[in-house]
């Protein structure tokens, strides 16, 4: 986590100081702050709609908590945002064993089924995107190929072996042999048609919240000049670079993604010096409002975990 907070303190300044930091001024001066109330909470509807997933795919997997703890746990998992691929969120399972004794070979592929879920979610987003000729399909076809290649490495025996041998490691526990089996049990649970479709249909829904979000962020520039369906576009592409690059919450990757293309689309008209700065001025305040909000929630959820432990028994 402090890599990651690091690394996003670097990446606010590189980009406002390539975009000029007296331009920047310039552009935060014409944004009307009132349409970050709204942005906020289209992020608070993504968070809202993946913990509704969250909670069904605990219950598919047999796994019962109580809703607060259900929730505190995953505003936990929120803190692991800025960790490279989200891996940081193999906390949630530490949680749940420590607070509920659920074994980890139990919810660890509740976590990996979240993390697949919502590659096929932004996926979906960037190929409507796509067939409408909003763009090109080079990093939609690298994201394919990574969704395609989890399927089937999840698919297999040997592929989940090697997945939780990699868990096992990055969580420093041995785990027993019958740790696997209990895992391809619950995964199975978990990709029967039903917690499936569900969970990808609650992940696009989610998606689409902070997509918009990115839209609003946009209008509230006087000069704005872009679609729903185009920033909707832009921010899976976005999102896509950043989960490729496997950097810490997709920072730099994500960034910059988002500042050429809307650079390119959202501010026509616009001297493209300035373009650029707006474009730049959009996506930090975007981060802002979704990445950086959500690490910030994050933080509460393990305060709130953590006075959770002091208070309950030995």
């Amino acid at each position: 986590m402090a890599i990651g907070l690091a690394l996003g303190l670097l990446t606010f300044l590189g980009f406002g100081l390539w975009a000029d930091l007296g331009r920047m001024g310039d552009a935060a001066a014409r944004f009307e702050w009132i349409w970050l109330l709204p942005v906020l909470a289209l992020s608070l509807a993504n968070y809202g709609l993946r913990f509704a997933r969250w909670h069904l795919y605990l219950n598919a997997a047999g796994i019962r908590v109580p809703m607060p703890f259900s929730v505190g746990v995953f505003l936990s998992g929120l803190a692991m945002s800025i960790t490279p691929g989200k891996l940081g969120e193999i906390l949630k399972s530490a949680l749940l064993r420590d607070g509920a004794r659920i074994p980890v070979a139990q919810s660890f592929p509740v976590v990996v089924t979240e993390r697949l879920a919502d590659l096929v979610a932004v996926l979906a987003l960037a190929g409507v995107g796509l067939a409408a000729g909003l763009g090109d399909s080079g990093i939609l076809l690298a994201g394919a190929g990574l969704t395609v290649t989890m399927f089937m490495v999840l698919a297999t025996g040997p592929g989940t072996r090697l997945t939780f041998r990699m868990f096992a490691l990055l969580a420093r526990r041995k785990l027993p042999a019958s740790a696997f089996d209990q895992a391809r049990e619950t995964q199975a649970r978990l990709w029967a048609p039903v917690p499936l479709v569900s969970g990808i249909a609650l992940g696009t829904l989610a998606w689409f919240a902070e997509a918009a979000g990115l839209w609003v962020v946009v209008q509230a520039f006087p000069e704005a000049g872009l679609e729903l369906a185009p920033a909707t576009f832009i921010y899976a592409v976005g999102t896509l670079a950043g989960a490729l690059s496997f950097l810490p919450g997709g920072l730099v990757a994500t960034e910059a993604t988002l500042a050429v293309l809307l650079a390119a689309r959202a501010f026509p008209g616009v001297e493209p010096a300035f373009a650029n700065t707006l474009a730049v001025a959009s996506t930090l305040l975007i981060r802002l409002a979704t990445l950086w909000f959500a690490v910030a929630l994050g933080g509460l959820g393990l305060l709130w975990m953590a006075a959770r432990k002091r208070a309950s028994p030995p």
